[in-house]
């Protein structure tokens, strides 16, 4: 179990999707911090991105300073070459064509023969008994459309139990791992719970974890992390910015707006 929670919290950390701090720091950066940022960002030519600092409150280059040294301005250039640029294919003009997965490389349970299902169950909880096996949540919605301003997964559907889809995930993880330790009789199995949360969800989330015990799992199998951003860019390439003290993000923009506007 150590070893799939390691392998997944180093992927976590290389994707920048361990969250981090709420709220801007109470004071700005050391003048060190400040250069060693920001020569970064020009070296990059996105040195718009500080071209008001000098103009903020000290809350407000705390801010900025926090949001900018999270992006690598440098990976950004090479992404947004990518996308405003895409590389042309070698030998032929003809457009790629998509063509559907072959049938043997998909399958049902609703039309799959009973001895293969039988054999994944068994090969299913093989791999969850040798704590080989984590769950993946993307959670980052909001109810709105539900009529609720809290996230999906808190959300009650109108069962008749009025269970959240938080509870009845947690309770199916936690079903498979007792599942797994009596059948292949280990003293214990855990599957480690990932929940990627949204920067409006997280809180709300967490609260609500809290307050429900985490489903009957343990605490420390959980872990709630805010999924990583990139900044928008304009059709030249650089970073855009909301206000002077923030760099504009696609979780603040409306769904009509464009990530490369």
């Amino acid at each position: 179990m150590e070893a799939v929670k390691d392998t997944i919290n180093s992927a976590l950390e290389a994707l920048h999707l361990t969250g981090g701090q709420h709220g801007a720091p109470a004071t700005a950066p050391t003048d060190e911090q400040l250069n060693e940022v920001r020569s970064k960002y020009e070296k990059a030519g996105q040195e718009q991105v500080f071209a008001f600092y000098d103009q903020l409150s000290t809350a407000e280059k705390a801010g900025l300073f926090e949001q900018a040294q999270k992006f690598d301005p440098s990976h950004i250039n090479e992404l947004a070459e990518t996308a405003l640029h895409p590389p042309k294919t070698e030998g032929t003009e003809e457009a790629a064509k998509l063509e559907p997965l072959p049938d043997n490389a998909t399958s049902s349970v609703l039309d799959s023969k009973p001895e293969d299902l039988q054999k994944w169950y068994e090969s299913g909880l093989e791999l969850i008994a040798n704590n080989q096996v984590a769950v993946v949540l993307m959670a980052g919605g909001q109810g709105t459309r539900l009529g609720s301003s809290a996230p999906k997964g808190c959300f009650d559907i109108g069962l008749p139990s009025h269970k959240s889809l938080f509870q009845l995930q947690g309770e199916r993880i936690a079903k498979a791992e007792l599942l797994a330790k009596k059948t292949h009789g280990k003293e214990s199995v855990t599957i480690p719970w990932y929940v990627m949360t949204s920067g409006p969800t997280r809180g709300p989330t967490e609260k609500f974890f809290e307050e429900n015990k985490y489903f009957g799992l343990k605490k420390e199998n959980v872990t709630i992390f805010e999924q990583g951003v990139l900044p928008c860019i304009s059709n030249e390439g650089k970073i855009l910015l909301e206000s002077k003290s923030k760099v504009r993000v696609p979780s603040q923009v409306t769904r009509d707006d464009l990530l490369i506007e």
